[in-house]
């Protein structure tokens, strides 16, 4: 395995990155009407995410982290092509097993037969680049720097 890169020399803008994740989410909230604003914070001067409830944003962000560790497990099932392949790979039987649990629990559904209609996946594509990755390491395992 090679050493990860150093990206030290090459900061990003901050820990937002150029703050295109906040923007999108704080533009989704800009957006819910008055009605909904007011019902979710009992008051119709909201101007920002930030002006919500500490309740409302301790919410969607400890969801999306849920979801975030949830939704990579789906990602590695099918990447890996299911259980067999998660083993395979190095996961524990128990911890697959742990992990599909807390997914029906949270999606209603098996991992293998769960599908998110605003995700898709290019198996193909990324099954193409692992094994043209793998072929070109095995015909030169230590690469120049460049």
């Amino acid at each position: 395995m090679t050493d990860a890169p150093d990206f030290r020399s090459d900061p990003s803008e901050s820990p937002e990155g150029r703050g295109i994740a906040y923007g999108r989410l704080a533009a989704f909230w800009d957006s819910m009407p008055d009605n909904v604003r007011a019902e979710a914070s009992r008051e119709a001067t909201i101007a920002s995410i930030e002006d919500y409830p500490a309740f409302i944003r301790e919410q969607v962000t400890s969801t999306a982290v849920e979801d975030a560790e949830l939704i990579g497990f789906w990602v590695a099932w099918h990447k890996a092509g299911g259980f067999g392949g998660l083993e395979a790979g190095g996961w524990h039987r128990a911890t697959v097993y742990r992990k599909i649990r807390r997914f029906r629990a949270r999606f209603g559904a098996h991992p293998d037969e769960h599908r998110f209609e605003w995700i898709k996946l290019d198996l193909r594509r990324a099954w193409s680049e692992e094994l043209e990755d793998a072929l070109i390491t095995s015909v030169n395992p230590d690469p120049e720097p460049v």
